[in-house]
């Protein structure tokens, strides 16, 4: 079976790749065909995007109808292939289909130093690196819904939805691989499965059920489940799943009462959230699973 891998730039898809095609599957990048047709033509990616963008609203999708077509003939000819595309869950309907999300500025720093794109994507600061990422993000959905009348972001596009914040590319696919023989088993169709050390929360949640989340401009706060996601960091697991809930509105609490959770559960935060954190450009929203 095709394995589809998509999701927020900087996310390590090519990175999971490279696990993958130790594995024993070929990989197919369509973001390697779009960055060297950026390179020949001496632009970056992001101006490129622009280029491509201007040039559909005049009608010319050449670009584009180049890559889909590619893309759906390999995946009706072949088996075992990870396609590591924008959309070609869309154009191998077959696949298991893989959405990688990860935290805003854990993809710009990796983005930012990134030195196989240092060619064609460079960047003054990661700062900088940050807003065009947004940017990039924003132009491609407007394009993905203009030529092809679908919502990239919608989670229930995919059957599984992974994060990569922090986790090592080996340990995201081999939790790919496992689910894909569970997919195959008929043991779920949808599953969203995110790292217990990025989920913000506090001892005052309610402790019983599913972690059930919402997220805040890409960060992740706890609803419920509290004793299921303790066990979890306990345990030292990478992933656990959850249930994303739309109408929960996480209220950001004082950093001394994240600091606390942090410390009892003997885990890390990178950052903490504030109440600017609503007001700030992150990933596209998603709520949808």
């Amino acid at each position: 079976m095709n394995i589809t891998i998509t999701g927020n730039l900087g996310s390590g898809k090519s990175s999971i790749g490279k696990v993958l095609k130790e594995k024993g599957y070929e990989i197919v990048s369509t973001g390697n065909i779009f960055r060297e047709l950026a390179m020949e033509k001496g632009l970056s990616v992001e101006e490129f995007n622009k280029q491509v963008n201007e040039a559909t609203r005049r009608g010319d999708r050449s670009v584009d109808q180049m890559i889909d077509d590619t893309t759906a003939k390999i995946g009706r000819e072949r088996d075992h292939i990870m396609f590591d595309s924008r959309l070609a869950w869309n154009f191998v309907p077959d696949s298991f289909k893989v959405f990688v999300i990860t935290d805003i500025d854990e993809a710009s720093r990796r983005v930012f130093n990134d030195s196989v794109r240092a060619n064609s994507e460079s960047y003054e600061s990661q700062e900088a690196c940050k807003k065009a990422l947004v940017h990039r993000q924003e132009m491609e959905s407007v394009r993905f819904k203009e030529i092809y009348e679908i919502d990239y972001y919608d989670m229930s596009n995919y059957n599984l939805v992974i994060e990569s914040t922090n986790a090592a590319p080996a340990e995201i696919a081999a939790e790919i691989l496992e689910k894909l023989e569970a997919y195959k088993k008929n043991e779920f169709t949808k599953l969203m499965e995110l790292n217990p050390s990025s989920i913000f929360a506090s001892n005052e949640v309610a402790k019983d059920g599913m972690v059930t989340v919402n997220e805040v401009n890409g960060t992740w706060f706890l609803k419920s489940g509290l004793d299921e996601l303790t066990k979890a960091i306990a345990q030292g697991r990478k992933f656990i799943p959850v249930k994303v809930d739309a109408t929960f509105e996480p209220q950001i609490q004082a950093k001394e009462v994240y600091e606390a959770f942090a410390k009892e559960n003997g885990i890390s935060y990178a950052k903490y959230p504030t109440e600017s954190l609503k007001e700030e450009k992150g990933f596209m929203n998603f709520t949808r699973m």
